[in-house]
């Protein structure tokens, strides 16, 4: 069912696949639904696997299946929605909460300036005007809602040029995202042979065209039309509550049951299923799950024994705006240095590889940007975000490892994707703020540094679920297999990102405008905490950087003198943070079926269940999909296959 390679042969590589025009037109004008939907309906694209651009994929298949009949020769090929989704991947998830908790900084100072003191004394005194319009007068129309599109772009002179200075920042760190994409994909889309479970779905979809082998699976349809009817059933009850419904998202808290401590400490803790999520697990690696449900398990024992001995817990504990007892967050930035250096011994060959193509210029044989350029790009966009913190007042010395340890993050989160495909990789409250103020304090930061660190580099310390460089190395590798031209793949990954971020801030002041919302920014609580909590380099904090580093160290010598051990390092970094919280019961569920078949069925039992999971997430992705629309065109809430819900009044 899955896009192969045409072989190698003597003569040199299969030769490359046509790049159409046409093919990247459209997927250019589906970013604009694309985008729409993601701004408007976040909760449908807060997972690995986003909604809306499977949606468009869906889209293209039902629209191609009468061409590939009747009219061949204008077809979409497999390749043409290969690149269709490729563009709308990328540009949802740049429109995604990337956007999503940066934009209402740029116009929502002048409202919170009235009650808050923190807007009025630091965010509307040190943050410059050219991020953020400042003026009550030129902002007051939100107020009320009400507002179509028309209106909003006849204001878009007041916010584009606010919006060109978020551009700056946000597109330089997009674009060295991308040129390491470049740099690596030789390492990830080849030599290592990373999986990549999570573009199964797309790829079996564009598969022939949109008729390919999973479209004919018997199994596959079972599945869609059991899964479809259970969701198109919910979705009538959250409608209709008097019709019946089948539970398949959050079946039993158990934290609810505990009313005393230490007990009560445990956190979120939930029974739940999420079909598309467990159908996700069934592609990922056996010890990934488990190692998801071990550590998971674990972070909540700790809470409640930390809770046993007088410290207080809860779900965020050790994590969030100010982390403490048991530092999670200090721990995953160990264990996400250990993993960053263990990726780089893994590629140390093919690095100085790397070092040779850039110093020679030799030309890429995919057809690539060479190494060379890449290396530039990198550079340039490495100065451009280092140059954005020294005008804000920070030291050089400060912003290059700044910049350098969300690069790492970012990197070790792209890999640990491609290789193992989480349904979801949240991060909570985790960034660069956390390791740097753990090891250097922030006391010696002045109030001015303080709010640049706080605002601007929000993006850098809130949320990553739909954190863009993954999505741009997925669709390099399924260019990869589409023999596609890498260096045209570069460049479209590129326009994607700069289309995909003015659409998501022109989308989202259209949002505001319609509901009358004024946003919040979560630079306020940041910001807050270091005024409030001035101190030096923390001790244990360091300690516990050290000791999720060891785990890390320690997991990967195990597994290497014992290659069939079960627990895996990712598991420990994925588990520490909130958002397997969601789902770890159908992990665990996924985990138990797929070993299952796999012992008493084998390969062939393995293939059906495989086509199973993809019947079950067309059939979600497709209940959601016009779920989510109805919401967008009614503006009222529905029913979500999402882990949070639509917000009644808010749409």
């Amino acid at each position: 069912m899955a896009t192969t390679l045409t072989p190698e042969t003597e003569q040199g590589p299969a030769p490359q696949q046509r790049f159409r025009w046409f093919a990247v037109l459209v997927g250019f004008l589906l970013c604009i639904p694309v985008c729409y939907a993601v701004t408007n309906q976040g909760v449908s694209g807060i997972f690995s696997l986003m909604v809306p651009p499977i949606s468009a994929l869906l889209l293209m298949v039902i629209l191609n299946a009468p061409l590939r009949r009747f009219v061949p020769r204008i077809a979409f090929s497999q390749t043409d929605l290969i690149v269709i989704f490729s563009i709308v991947s990328v540009a949802g998830a740049i429109a995604g909460e990337w956007s999503g908790f940066g934009h209402a900084a740029s116009y929502n100072y002048p409202f919170h300036a009235r009650s808050n003191p923190t807007y009025k004394d630091y965010l509307v005194k040190y943050i410059p005007d050219w991020l953020a319009v400042k003026d009550l007068a030129q902002v007051k129309d939100i107020e009320g809602g009400g507002k179509g599109v028309a209106h909003t772009i006849g204001r878009i002179d007041t916010y584009f040029p606010v919006w060109l200075g978020w551009g700056g920042l946000i597109i330089s760190l997009c674009f060295a995202m991308i040129c390491i994409n470049s740099l690596m994909r030789g390492a990830w889309n080849e030599r290592e042979r990373l999986t990549f479970p999570l573009i199964q779905l797309p790829v079996a979809m564009a598969e022939g065209g949109g008729g390919g082998g999973m479209w004919r699976s018997r199994h596959m349809w079972i599945a869609f039309g059991v899964m479809f009817a259970i969701d198109m059933m919910n979705g009538l009850n959250y409608l209709y509550p008097n019709l019946p419904a089948i539970p398949v998202k959050d079946l039993f808290y158990i934290d609810r049951a505990f009313k005393e401590p230490p007990l009560s400490n445990i956190g979120d803790f939930r029974i739940s299923i999420y079909p598309f999520m467990a159908a996700i697990g069934l592609f990922m690696p056996s010890d990934l799950l488990l190692s998801f449900v071990v550590f998971f398990l674990l972070r909540k024992v700790t809470h409640v024994a930390l809770a046993s001995q007088g410290i207080p817990q809860s779900t965020f504990s050790g994590t969030a705006i100010a982390p403490g007892p048991p530092y999670f967050d200090e721990q995953t930035w160990g264990a996400v240095i250990a993993m960053f250096l263990g990726a780089l011994w893994v590629s140390r060959d093919y690095l100085r590889e790397v070092w040779r193509d850039i110093r020679s210029g030799r030309r890429a044989e995919d057809g690539g940007v060479k190494h060379r350029w890449a290396f530039v790009g990198l550079v340039v966009s490495y100065a451009v975000m280092v140059g954005y913190g020294i005008v804000g007042g920070l030291p050089p010395l400060y912003m290059i490892p700044y910049v350098g340890l969300f690069l790492m993050f970012s990197i070790v989160l792209t890999r640990i994707r491609a290789q193992l495909g989480p349904p979801t990789h949240e991060f909570a409250f985790f960034g660069t703020n956390s390791i740097m103020h753990r090891f250097l304090g922030n006391k010696w930061l002045t109030n001015p540094q303080a709010t640049w660190v706080a605002q601007v580099f929000l993006v850098m310390n809130r949320i990553y679920r739909n954190h863009p460089m993954p999505y741009q190395l997925e669709a390099m590798k399924m260019g990869q297999l589409e023999r596609l031209n890498q260096k045209r793949m570069f460049l479209t990954i590129t326009a994607a990102t700069v289309v995909g971020f003015f659409l998501a801030y022109f989308f989202l002041q259209v949002r505001a405008y319609r509901t009358g919302g004024i946003g919040w920014t979560d630079a306020v609580g940041y910001l807050e905490n270091i005024l409030r909590d001035r101190r030096g380099p923390d001790v244990v904090g360091i300690v516990m950087t050290i000791f999720g580093f060891a785990v890390v160290m320690v997991l990967d010598m195990v597994r290497f003198k014992f290659p069939g051990f079960p627990l895996h390092p990712a598991g420990y970094v994925l588990s520490m943070n909130f958002g397997v919280d969601y789902y770890w019961f159908g992990l665990l569920i996924a985990l138990f079926v797929k070993n299952f078949v796999q012992r008493y069925y084998g390969l062939r039992g393995y293939d059906k269940l495989r086509s199973v999971a993809l019947g079950i997430l067309v059939a979600e992705y497709a209940a959601e999909t016009i779920w989510m629309t109805m919401a967008l065109i009614t503006n009222q809430s529905t029913y979500t296959i999402s882990f949070n819900d639509r917000s009644l009044g808010a749409q």
